[in-house]
């Protein structure tokens, strides 16, 4: 007997996991450099941040009055000749340096390992990059910016995920990228937690779960391509909804299980993007059904494994993204049952839907099969 195992790769967001703007310098003039570098920094060439500094904000605020004299004097030296010195700057507090204070404790201090940096760049159509905070703030680690060659600028190491166009991105969500501060934490709501849906392909939060299904070759030109991955979802959704039931659908015809089984309500949100790339976007409430469908979908599209699962082989659901996902253990009985009791003829038609919508639109998923 074989395993064919499926890795849903889907992240689980805790519930303590922040949300972060992160705006890319003046005009957002540094966002390819935050991309090359996987990093994300402050206009503060020179600040030179120890970490008992790190407790004192007398000693943050002087060294911000530091940092932002060696930057408008584009060095270490004043119109006069006279050398910029740290101990020339008080360390009280002041409206001149409050909001870079706050600023300056995000990033070293409030922004935590695995939080999630969204940079926003210019333009109604610019980029935004997604990424997640690589580990803790550590004063060795800066960069000399080309656009700030002046002094070495400390930096907090970020994992970019993707690269999206704000155009992708509905308008309640693009608002929160136009005003400064530099960094602003975005509160997590329903709402806000939409960000996760353009940072990930697939993802679970204690609200339910989500998966995105790439459709790179869907351009809206021709609307019957989007019958063979329509079938083949709703198929893996009865398939689902059937198994949580206890319902058998051995000797059920693959159009009898989804005329018995299919719930359109299951979805808690189903979307597909007509713009190219298109994209089918699933989000439900019980955050194993999207998992379901985007193992049972990648399985498919393997060519031949679908129909060699059954009695002979068996399917095991994993997640290396969270491997002590709770729900690959429930979803390894679904599809093993699934596999067991549904006629060879329903495989088969999934895997020709799968192959079709492979080649009409490009369909693929986050899942891997192995």
């Amino acid at each position: 007997m074989t395993t064919f195992t499926v890795d849903l790769r889907s992240k689980i967001i805790a519930p303590t996991q922040k949300i972060w703007i992160v705006h890319p310098g003046r005009n957002r003039s540094h966002i390819d450099t935050f991309e090359a570098e996987g990093a994300v920094f402050l206009e503060f060439p020179g600040l030179e941040l120890a970490q008992q500094n790190l407790a004192d904000d007398g000693s943050i605020r002087q060294r911000i009055r530091y940092a932002q004299a060696i930057r408008s004097n584009r060095g270490f030296v004043r119109q006069d000749s006279s050398p910029i010195r740290i101990g020339d700057f008080m360390t009280a507090a002041d409206t001149d340096v409050a909001v870079h204070l706050r600023t300056v404790k995000h990033l070293t201090q409030r922004m935590l390992q695995g939080d999630l940096v969204i940079v926003p760049g210019r333009g109604a159509g610019g980029r935004v990059l997604f990424g997640e905070v690589a580990g803790d703030f550590l004063p060795q680690q800066s960069i000399r910016v080309p656009s700030l060659p002046f002094a070495d600028t400390p930096v907090r190491r970020v994992t970019w995920l993707q690269a999206r166009s704000k155009l992708e991105m509905p308008a309640y969500l693009v608002k929160y990228f136009e005003k400064p501060p530099a960094i602003a934490e975005v509160v997590r709501t329903p709402e806000t937690e939409a960000f996760f849906d353009f940072a990930y392909d697939a993802y679970s939060t204690d609200r339910g779960a989500w998966v995105s299904l790439d459709a790179p070759k869907y351009d809206g030109s021709d609307f019957l391509s989007l019958v063979p991955p329509a079938q083949l979802i709703a198929l893996a959704v009865s398939i689902y909804k059937a198994m949580e039931a206890k319902k058998s659908i051995a000797g059920l015809t693959y159009d009898e299980i989804i005329a018995r089984y299919y719930d359109e309500s299951a979805f808690a949100e189903a979307q597909i993007r007509f713009a190219s790339p298109g994209r089918y976007n699933l989000k439900d409430h019980d955050a194993k059904l999207a998992k379901f469908v985007c193992g049972f979908v990648a399985l498919a599209m393997t060519g031949s494994l679908l129909t060699a699962c059954g009695p002979a082989n068996d399917v095991k659901y994993v997640n290396t993204l969270a491997p002590h996902d709770q729900a690959t253990g429930e979803l390894t009985d679904m599809i093993n049952t699934a596999a067991n009791t549904a006629g060879v003829d329903v495989l088969k038609r999934a895997e020709a839907d799968a192959a079709a919508a492979r080649r009409k639109i490009g369909m693929s998923t986050p899942a891997r099969v192995r």
